[in-house]
């Protein structure tokens, strides 16, 4: 598939075609799983929403009709409905032309009954004509929820489309995807949009784009026009449940997308500005994958034979406890599809190291989010499947060697998707001890750094404190080299401060496992006797609160009102019987 996408990639040039969300918010002694969802960040209009109109345009408006600096708005409405073609383009021009300059005119042509008139001369006979009125639509609805729902109730969306399907105009088909992308940001016209613009554009657009041939019937699509189609099909896979599924099931659609992401890496184009939109996408998609389509992880769950002898692939759901002791052989696992299609190339390693590449190569910042984001959302699952994909992504494709300069980044959103990242492999037993030799020096960097350096993130300080725990317990011979002063002191003030209530609960989690592991409490009694006196005092407080509440022992209204802000069966393990 890469060689075929750097093939489609060269005819094009050649031809020069110019959140997160827990499942659960208790902490236990192992971190939650963290799910990154489709994040409203992705619900965006195009870049270029509203757009000027070019000179040639004006001044063939002005030679069809009349002299349009001295039109007003009133008049450019009326000359919408004029029997004659010149005077409805030179309406639809100027319509155009003054809602790129003016933001009130939206309102003014909204008010003056322009949406209508505008809508209907989309199936215009005459191309100029149905080009200015997809134009003015354009900048008419850009950022604005009113002129957006008339531009639907007109028929505009289907009248929209059918123009796109039937025009080889590079400019009126630059019109129409730009009206659609600006379109996709309303959530009320999403359920049409993914009904009818989806397999529209899939088909018209995405994949003659991405698998161009001599042999295609319509190969002439311009990169501005495949950028804003997946500007309108990024903000479509925002949607819920029923919306994914569609857009994962859409003929051609995943195929063609990661293809386009792959022959970007393999020219060396990661910052190409439609990566961005097809990384969102896929990201997306991979929201929830293992619940809502399980089959896609068949050749990561176990085999057993039916009563025929043959083998059947069983979905089993086990246990989050039970996932984490899960083994899968990432280096001698099974052979790989060389082949996957459809849906099942969002979570197969082919893709996943395309993600990884981009993480090393691009610079832009919502590409490096989405491709850590749907590897967060690949490992979120409490299936086998995202077991699995933890351990291929450790153990054969070299993760962690990308996590460094990911933790260190000064971009708060995508800091915290990588610490959830991590925090989501960690909780793979197999795999903890290998993780704590490779990234326990950059995890106690940052946690002894502060607050400030996570962002103020009260959820990112409690997943680095969680994950930071799991790998220093999981080696303790390893850990004891990072058990240092600024350590303690750090995490001691994160476990009293407050403003951090997920934080200082794993703080104060990650202290007692200091004192209380044999091989750690004598190296951090060494490197700070007062914090660690602190930290000893507060658990034998909390052990004796734990003990008085399933003991039913009396205590003051002080304790008790104390003892009602921990949840101690997350915080501790059971106590030993004394």
């Amino acid at each position: 598939m890469l060689a075929q996408g750097q093939q489609s990639l060269q005819s094009r040039i050649n031809r020069n075609s110019t959140y997160s969300m827990t499942n659960g918010t208790q902490m236990t002694n192992s971190q939650t799983r963290i799910v990154r969802p489709p994040s409203a960040q992705y619900r965006i209009e195009g870049k270029m929403g509203t757009i000027k109109t070019s000179n040639i345009e004006q001044q063939s408006a002005v030679n069809s009709a009349i002299n349009m600096s001295d039109m007003t708005l009133k008049e450019a409405v009326e000359f919408l409905s004029h029997p004659e073609e010149n005077y409805q383009q030179c309406g639809a021009t100027f319509i155009h032309h003054t809602t790129f300059k003016e933001e009130g005119a939206k309102q003014e042509v909204f008010q003056l009954g322009g949406i209508p008139a505008l809508v209907t001369l989309l199936r215009s006979p005459n191309p100029e004509v149905s080009q200015a009125a997809a134009g003015a639509l354009r900048n008419l609805v850009f950022k604005d929820q009113d002129i957006k729902l008339e531009v639907q109730h007109c028929g505009g969306i289907a009248k929209a489309l059918q123009l796109l399907k039937e025009t080889n105009s590079t400019e009126t088909q630059k019109q129409i995807t730009g009206l659609l992308w600006n379109l996709s940001s309303a959530d009320k016209l999403k359920a049409e949009l993914i009904a009818t613009a989806l397999p529209a554009l899939t088909e018209n657009v995405v994949v003659p784009f991405t698998c161009w041939s001599d042999n295609s019937a319509n190969n002439n699509i311009h990169p501005d026009v495949f950028n804003s189609a997946t500007g309108c099909l990024r903000n479509l896979s925002c949607g819920q449940q029923k919306e994914r599924q569609a857009m994962r099931e859409c003929r051609g659609l995943i195929d063609s997308l990661m293809g386009y992401v792959q022959s970007c890496v393999a020219e060396e184009s990661p910052d190409d500005k439609s990566v961005e939109n097809c990384a969102c996408i896929l990201h997306n998609l991979t929201y929830q994958l293992e619940d809502e389509s399980p089959e896609c992880f068949s050749s990561f769950q176990p085999e057993r034979e039916d009563q025929h002898g043959k083998r059947k692939t069983t979905f089993i759901s086990l246990s989050l406890s039970l996932c984490t002791q899960f083994s899968f052989d990432a280096v001698r696992g099974k052979p790989e599809d060389s082949k996957p299609s459809g849906v099942k190339w969002l979570c197969h390693p082919i893709a996943m190291q395309t993600y990884l590449s981009l993480l090393g190569s691009s610079q832009n910042g919502a590409t490096l989010e989405a491709c850590c984001g749907a590897l967060q959302n690949l490992t979120a699952g409490k299936g086998l499947g995202s077991s699995a994909m933890c351990q291929i992504l450790v153990q054969k494709q070299g993760a962690l060697l990308h996590m460094p300069h990911l933790l260190k980044s000064p971009n708060q959103s995508l800091q915290k998707t990588a610490i959830s990242l991590l925090g989501n492999m960690s909780r793979t037993s197999s795999l903890q001890t290998p993780m704590a030799k490779q990234i326990l020096p950059e995890l106690t960097s940052l946690v002894s750094s502060g607050p400030r350096e996570m962002g103020n993130s009260d959820e990112t300080i409690a997943t680095a404190c969680s994950t930071l725990r799991s790998l220093m317990l999981a080696d303790t011979e390893v850990s004891k080299k990072f058990v240092k002063s600024e350590l303690v002191s750090s995490v001691a003030d994160l476990s009293e401060n407050r403003s951090f209530p997920k934080g200082s609960k794993a703080a104060s989690l990650l202290l007692y496992s200091l004192w209380n592991d044999k091989n750690l409490q004598g190296v951090a009694k060494k490197v700070n006797q007062k914090e660690l006196k602190y930290c000893v005092t507060d658990c034998v407080l909390v052990l004796y609160l734990y003990l008085c509440i399933r003991l039913k022992f009396s205590t003051c209204s002080h304790c008790r009102g104390m003892a009602h802000t921990i949840t101690f069966p997350s915080l501790l393990p059971h106590p030993k019987v004394l």
